[in-house]
């Protein structure tokens, strides 16, 4: 059994596990049974390859016509298609009404920055050499890598009192990191992702601990809400480490197993904690999604303050949030579940809240039957469900095969039974069954699923026959 670590013997620069008994442990005389957390020990730590083969979810952007490189732009930009933007969409509403609940206030920024300010040239060489210079004069400007520089500006130019504070400032950041190119993969590794991205102003570290404690709580409520099981890892200053072990294992409670801490040297960044949260896809490699930070640096640097109840002015710790990772990273987890089931033999699927089409009707006779799917589409609209009909020219069976094929969570065939019984026979991807039932509880079932979730219109036509090729 190894021995814990003594705080003392803590070194700058070092990995260590933090275990559920809340002692320090060197990794490499480290032993679990959890083969997720130890692949993020292998990767983190030793440097392993973990996975050896291409992550799944890349086929599926193509197979499910989500999204394409765009070859007139840089590497890691990404095309989406109808479909795509449709779930980029549906994701960004859904991360936008979880802050939301929680009291963010939402603004919109400017994504390009001027490098001669000091705020922003100190802010720029922490991030390192991972951004997008632009010069349109003799200025240069960056774009923005978060939602930073825009909140950051914005919040100095207002008057804030104590009573303001915890003050939540949300963006959805349509941001640039310039990648290596060798990094570039799918959706886990862009150059232009969109970064849900909120940061909160606490009055002193003891508020932005609380505030920290509830956002950790968040980010796994809303993991375990989708099946993701989510492993941390914390990069934290040796001073922060040692003067916290109480507040870190109040996180360790949370997670329910063991943390991977790397220790800074203080002062090095303008956080002391910076925590990533690292979800493992269906090849077993954790890839980082969700993050929270405690920032002590960056109200002084940008010029923050506040006004204390005793009229002094002070400046803000700041706490830096994405719920969600990027949506690029948000959708790819989606993406990946569906990769573990097709592993396991199952059949692949994504929520139904998140599929593009939910219902499709095939009419067996386009000529005779498509009176009948309008009716029953009309139906299902009305309840907000994304409903379309395939009255191509082309056999049933290939008609079911295609809707298969596309991972449509609800599939009904209509002919001369079901048009005059008004009974539906459904294929239901999730569980396997034909089931029959009336057009309105297809649409309560259906709209159980949907309950809580953003509900927006197809973005191509409801009419498989009208819609070009390339959708």
């Amino acid at each position: 059994m190894a021995e814990p670590v003594d705080m003392e013997e803590v070194m700058e620069g070092e990995f260590y596990i933090l275990d559920m008994d809340g002692e320090l442990y060197y990794p490499d005389e480290y032993s679990s049974d959890d083969e997720n957390f130890m692949n993020l020990v292998r990767k983190e730590v030793f440097s392993e390859p973990i996975g050896g083969r291409e992550s799944p979810h890349i086929k599926y952007l193509s197979k499910l016509r989500i999204a394409e490189p765009e070859p007139y732009s840089d590497a890691g930009h990404l095309t989406y298609l109808p479909n795509g933007a449709l779930m980029l969409n549906i994701l960004r509403e859904y991360s936008t009404s979880t802050v939301l609940k929680i009291g963010a206030n939402p603004v919109i920024t400017s994504i390009m920055y001027d490098l001669d300010i000091p705020a922003i040239k100190k802010h720029a060489e922490l991030f390192g050499q991972r951004m997008y210079k632009v010069k349109p004069g003799k200025r240069e400007f960056v774009l923005r890598y978060a939602a930073c520089f825009g909140q950051f500006a914005l919040l100095r130019r207002k008057f804030i009192t104590y009573r303001d504070l915890p003050l939540r400032v949300f963006e959805l950041a349509d941001s640039y990191r310039y990648e290596q190119r060798g990094e570039l993969k799918g959706l886990t590794r862009t150059r232009r992702f969109f970064m849900p991205d909120m940061h909160v102003l606490t009055r002193d570290l003891e508020m932005a601990k609380d505030e920290f404690r509830r956002l950790y709580e968040l980010i796994f409520s809303e993991g375990r809400k989708f099946g993701f099981e989510y492993y941390s890892l914390y990069n934290i200053s040796v001073d922060f480490l040692r003067d916290n072990m109480d507040f870190l294992r109040s996180l360790l409670e949370i997670d329910g197993k063991p943390v991977l801490l790397k220790t800074v040297e203080a002062g090095k960044y303008y956080w002391v904690l910076n925590v990533e949260f690292h979800y493992i896809d269906s090849v077993g490699r954790p890839v980082e999604t969700a993050t929270v930070q405690i920032d002590i640096g960056n109200g002084e640097r940008f010029g923050i303050e506040y006004v204390d109840e005793d009229g002094s002015k002070k400046y803000p710790v700041i706490l830096h949030t994405a719920i969600h990772g990027s949506v690029e990273r948000f959708l790819f987890e989606f993406l990946e579940e569906a990769a573990k089931m097709e592993r396991r033999g199952e059949k692949p699927r994504l929520p139904t809240w998140l599929s593009p089409t939910q219902v499709r009707l095939i009419p067996v006779s386009p000529s005779d039957h498509l009176g009948v799917c309008e009716e029953l589409m009309s139906v299902l609209e009305s309840r907000g469900i994304r409903v379309d009909i395939d009255d191509r020219d082309a056999s049933v069976g290939r008609r079911v095969k295609d809707a298969e094929s596309s991972w449509i969570p609800y599939i009904c065939v209509v002919g001369d039974e079901e048009a005059r019984s008004r009974r539906l026979r459904v294929r239901v991807r999730a569980t396997g069954e034909t089931v029959e039932m009336g057009v309105e509880e297809l649409a309560e079932r259906v709209s159980e699923e949907l309950e809580g979730f953003p509900r927006l219109p197809l973005y191509v036509s409801r009419y498989l026959s009208r819609r070009p090729s390339f959708v």
